[in-house]
């Protein structure tokens, strides 16, 4: 029964799929499949663990399997952007907070204690920025962003609830700290499942808004029928993995994407920048006089520990990495001089925290070059916040979440799908006039699809 349950969920999504292919017939035939089979893997788990082989596994460098499989697609996507020279230039010209700080993160790799196996991951981590482009460089690069999202939540949110339901043995595991079961899915780790939602969640509330906005022409039936199962397995799986950040950062997200629909916001665009930052300072004077925030950690049922992770950080900041430079770009953990005066239980393989983990790798220039990253995001997505459209308020949304999701979980160039999904939208303001249409536009149609072109690219 399981089984048949398995393989009719498959025809179904297949089907799923081909007719979203049909309704986005602009993009690409081949090239859009590299940056889905991308996120697919990177959302769930490694190919190796699908396919059931790993090869000759190393402790330093992985599984070949996996390697061949990064390397394949960083290769098939650089070849499909030769094709694509005046996209990548310009997505490339306005990307210079994020290429800052990754060439820190390769210059670290020189003083990383294996400098072989830290350059081989972060030429595996810069492959997200080579397949982010393939998405921006397409002919309409956010219908191209909503398919890739939206096309992994076909497979992927049902697919981790029968995984739980009927194949416990893949969808489930005891926690390596309390020992209690857990829920998982399709990936590896409770924290992991969180996040794959928090993406796929939110791309597929945006690329929902985006087909209802035009108010003459409402979703048929079907369409809405998959939209209410989908979300609704979604929160299931939420309630499930009880990973109460990224279920934090998405309501926070998708509040943001809704609450433009109200006019009254909506004329504020502009200001959205503004009011956060007003927000924020508000917030931090307020905690510091009544603990806003542990109320806040309280109402989400969680203690000022995180669950356990404040006891984490503490041992990971006394451990004595170098306070400038770091241990080298993802080297922390394979440094058996550090782990050995970490306790067992410090052990994770990750800080479950994005500064920190950046803290580890580059010390406080790394730290400095990340802020660096975000301030310079954050700037820009401000200033195009000016502009109108709908895009620089999903920018916005992203960039929020990922700024909360790293409060719990390492995002920052630590290959996650919200780590990819902030690449995505650090690259700028990518769009066609098309897309530029606000969520609450009742133009029809028929006007929408004739109106100019800004940048026009090649459809290969």
């Amino acid at each position: 029964m399981p089984q048949l349950i398995l393989f009719i969920f498959l025809l179904l999504a297949a089907w799923l799929i081909r007719r979203d292919i049909r309704q986005r017939p602009e993009l690409s035939t081949i090239g859009i499949w590299i940056p889905t089979i991308w996120v697919g893997i990177i959302a769930s788990r490694p190919l190796s663990a699908w396919v059931g082989f790993s090869g000759s596994y190393d402790s330093l460098d992985g599984s070949p399997v996996d390697r061949m499989f990064y390397l394949t697609m960083i290769v098939a996507a650089s070849l499909t952007l030769l094709q694509r020279p005046f996209g990548v230039t310009r997505a490339l010209g306005q990307a210079w907070p994020v290429v800052l700080f990754y060439g820190f993160l390769l210059l670290s790799v020189i003083w990383a204690n294996s400098f072989e196996a830290s350059l081989k991951r972060w030429v595996k981590e810069t492959g997200n920025i080579v397949v982010a482009l393939v998405i921006l460089t397409e002919a309409s690069p956010l219908q191209a962003i909503r398919a890739v999202f939206v096309r992994c939540a076909f497979v992927l949110i049902p697919l981790s609830l029968i995984f739980i339901r009927h194949f416990p043995e893949l969808g489930r595991r005891y926690s390596v700290h309390g020992g209690g079961m857990e829920s998982i899915g399709v990936t590896f780790q409770k924290n992991s499942l969180g996040t794959m939602l928090l993406v796929c969640g939110f791309v597929f509330v945006w690329d929902w808004l985006e087909r209802t906005r035009d108010r003459t022409n409402p979703p048929p039936i079907l369409d809405r029928a998959v939209a209410a199962g989908i979300t609704g397995i979604g929160i299931w799986l939420f309630i499930l993995c009880d990973s109460k950040t990224t279920m934090l950062a998405l309501v926070v997200g998708a509040a943001i994407l809704i609450g433009i629909r109200v006019p009254a916001l909506h004329k504020r665009i502009s200001s959205f920048g503004v009011y956060a930052v007003a927000v924020a300072g508000t917030f931090f004077v307020i905690d510091r006089e009544v603990g806003l925030t542990e109320a806040i950690v309280k109402a989400l049922g969680r203690d000022m520990t995180f669950t356990g992770r404040t006891e984490v950080w503490r041992e990971l900041l006394s451990v004595g990495t170098d306070p400038t430079f770091g241990t080298g770009f993802m080297s922390f953990w394979d440094d058996t001089f550090f782990q050995d005066k970490l306790p067992r239980w410090a052990r994770a393989g990750s800080a479950h925290n994005g500064y920190i983990e950046i803290y580890l790798a580059g010390g406080a220039v790394g730290v400095i070059f990340l802020a660096l990253m975000l301030v310079g995001t954050g700037i820009k997505i401000n200033r195009d916040l000016g502009r109108g459209g709908n895009y620089p308020v999903v920018r916005f949304a992203v960039f929020v979440a990922t700024l909360i999701a790293n409060f719990s979980e390492s995002n920052f160039a630590c290959m996650t799908p919200l780590g990819f999904l902030f690449l995505l939208v650090s690259f700028g303001q990518l769009e066609t006039r098309r897309d530029a249409v606000p969520f609450n536009n009742d133009l029809p149609p028929a006007d929408i699809e004739r109106m100019p072109v800004e940048h026009p690219r090649t459809n290969p």
